[in-house]
């Protein structure tokens, strides 16, 4: 396991924070920013958990709406979030009394 602080980053966790910030919507990425600071862990996986539901109920609606770019970002997005929670979930198990997060 890497030694980190709060102001460093599990390197496993660096690209999965990456791609799903780069697919969620502001409001969301601005709700993370109070939430966590300029840092993702595991204080946001309550938050990342209601946006994978929300997602993943979009995404029948979406299709039988026939808004396929929409659907696609949303399957997306849940693509992005299971590694990332599942990821973050590690985290709070291997070190429950620490924060570690992604820093931007």
């Amino acid at each position: 396991m890497n030694e980190t602080s709060d102001n460093q980053t599990p390197n496993f966790l660096e690209p999965l924070t990456e791609q799903y910030l780069g697919l969620e919507s502001m409001e969301v990425t601005e709700e993370l920013l109070d939430l966590c600071g300029a840092t993702i862990d595991t204080r946001a996986v309550p938050l990342l958990k209601r946006r994978l539901r929300e997602e993943e109920a979009q995404i029948p609606i979406l299709e039988a709406r026939g808004y396929i770019r929409m659907r696609e970002k949303s399957e997306q997005l849940v693509a992005s979030l299971k590694p990332l929670i599942a990821a973050l979930e590690e985290v709070n198990h291997e070190a429950p009394s620490e924060h570690l997060g992604t820093q931007y």
